[in-house]
């Protein structure tokens, strides 16, 4: 689905957002609940919550921060949790302490605006050439061979970004969020029990040069047990010499669509694949309006695009024109759709 936005000026606050939580449901709530009412809106704010069992999980935001990006916050941090401690069936009110996952619960706040991909439901992935997918596949695929790795079940990162996967979608994206929210920085391997496929599993990350390397292996099987087969993994890879960069490379706008275009977002339903190009320099409080009003439209089309047979989305206002839509090999060639239509196709040149 491209977004993008062209010119407007309008003034918007910065968002705000607390997470709560609660293992207790107030009466208040549980009316709420009965009548399947998930958010209040005041004539300041809103509160969003999202409930597992016994506990709920509770957002509150101004009135310029859209639903859909807190809803989107509210369910990537209960996966989230349920990734580290289990499915929600198991959470005692006794035991069940977040006290020691304030960063994870930072993170996902702190960064919706600089990484668009977790509104979206996507990742951020580097692009590389199909041959080196594929060499990279093999050495993943020989490393897996080893006894106790379980199958597809490593990846490759860089940075915030992923390089290769052989995880589903919504394990990658895990993966990446916990990354992002506790990267290994000087340390060289970390051990994490999670929970996926209904199973516990323990998750090594793994420092290689400038990557990390994420291995899923039965719940019994030491970093010991596969140590031999990650150091042959290391030797190979580097000895490969693959055409790889060795830092995130930066994704600019002008890659993508001519100057009128000041923000544009590309998110591939089916492989999660998000782009979002940094702005053009410019001035800080230019580049915060471009933002502010980028999403102010994006919450907007959000909702709009998905209300049945509605597959398109344009506003004009002021200076800015914003267009939106889930895109097919066919796309209109008028207006800003045609801008649009040029944009799509150097972004699927860049996401093969």
């Amino acid at each position: 689905m491209p977004i993008k936005l062209t010119r407007q000026n309008q003034n918007y606050r910065e968002c705000s957002l607390v997470l709560g939580f609660s293992s207790s449901v107030s009466n208040f709530s549980l009316t709420l609940l009965g009548e399947e009412i998930k958010e209040v809106i005041s004539s300041k704010g809103r509160i969003i919550y999202k409930e597992y069992g016994d506990f709920m999980f509770v957002a509150h935001s101004d009135l310029q921060a859209g639903s859909t990006a807190v809803q989107a916050v509210l369910r990537d941090v209960g996966a989230m949790f349920e990734f580290l401690f289990g499915t929600y069936e198991y959470w005692d009110e006794d035991f069940f302490d977040l006290k020691g996952a304030q960063d994870i619960i930072s993170m996902y706040f702190g960064k919706i605006t600089q990484d668009p991909s977790m509104v979206v439901g996507g990742i951020n992935q580097i692009h590389l050439d199909a041959h080196i997918i594929e060499r990279i596949d093999r050495l993943i695929s020989f490393l897996e061979s080893q006894d106790g790795v379980c199958g597809n079940g490593t990846m490759l990162m860089l940075g915030d970004s992923c390089l290769f996967s052989r995880f589903d979608l919504a394990e990658t994206r895990k993966i990446l969020q916990y990354n992002k929210a506790r990267p290994l920085g000087a340390s060289t391997v970390r051990y994490t029990p999670v929970f996926c496929n209904n199973a516990w599993h323990n998750l090594y990350m793994v420092r290689i040069n400038n990557y990390i390397l994420a291995v899923l292996t039965f719940i019994d099987k030491s970093y010991d047990s596969i140590v031999r087969k990650i150091d042959e993994f290391r030797i190979s890879f580097v000895q490969s010499r693959l055409e790889i960069p060795i830092e995130e490379p930066p994704i600019l706008l002008r890659l993508f669509a001519k100057r009128e275009t000041l923000a544009m977002l590309y998110h591939n339903i089916q492989t999660g694949h998000t782009i979002f190009p940094q702005l053009r320099p410019g001035p800080d409080v230019q580049q915060k309006e471009i933002l502010n009003t980028f999403w102010a439209f994006f919450y907007n089309a959000s909702s709009t695009l998905k209300i049945p047979g509605v597959a398109e989305f344009s506003i004009t206002r002021d200076q800015y024109r914003f267009y939106a839509r889930f895109a097919t090999d066919a796309v209109s060639s008028d207006s800003v759709p045609s801008i649009a239509s040029e944009t799509l196709k150097n972004v699927r040149a860049y996401a093969v």
